[in-house]
């Protein structure tokens, strides 16, 4: 194989405005820089078994806040989803967040320029899915799933020993060991 330059082969095209097929694949409970209330960032695949621009790219940093104002929004997505009774209670906005990964929604998407003039993918609306039958098996990165995982690993680690834990003993650090 021959290793040479490509201008056309850089990367995935960026996400331009349009409608995708798409699924929740991870999300993370944060709170807003301004008002502290607390919100959940969703990031979406496009979805790889439906002819589409950007298959299997990844749609990012799409905001829930939880307020009444923008419980419109939570609304619409649950909507989109086509599997949940009017009235369904998630108990939390995380319960909610975990109930959406993976599910198959078409999303609307619109360019958005921030103050720096850079323009990027927004979510603009939710819908059924055209394509609800998934051929693609979703991978999905579950919040819960995730912290387990990291409590597990700090639960396994050894202790190190506290080197200050000299009982009633002074230390003995000649002047050589002190750096100043």
């Amino acid at each position: 194989m021959s290793f040479g330059y490509d201008e056309n082969n850089t990367g995935i095209k960026p996400i331009t405005a349009g409608e995708y097929e798409v699924y929740p694949t991870t999300y993370a409970v944060k709170l807003t820089q301004a008002t502290r209330k607390p919100m959940t960032v969703m990031n979406y695949k496009i979805r790889n078994d439906v002819k589409q621009e950007n298959q299997g790219s990844l749609l990012q940093y799409d905001n829930f806040v939880e307020s009444e104002k923008a419980q419109w929004r939570f609304n619409a997505l649950t909507k989109a989803t086509n599997m949940y009774e009017n009235g369904h209670d998630f108990g939390t906005m995380e319960n909610w967040a975990e109930e959406m990964l993976g599910k198959p929604v078409r999303v609307k998407v619109r360019m958005r320029k921030d103050n720096k003039g850079n323009e990027y993918p927004e979510v603009s609306s939710f819908r059924q899915s055209k394509f609800p039958n998934m051929t693609e098996v979703p991978t999905v990165k579950s919040h819960k799933e995730m912290q387990q995982a990291a409590q597990n690993i700090t639960q396994n680690m050894p202790t190190p020993p506290d080197p200050f834990a000299n009982g009633s003993q002074p230390l003995d650090i000649s002047d050589d060991d002190v750096p100043f």
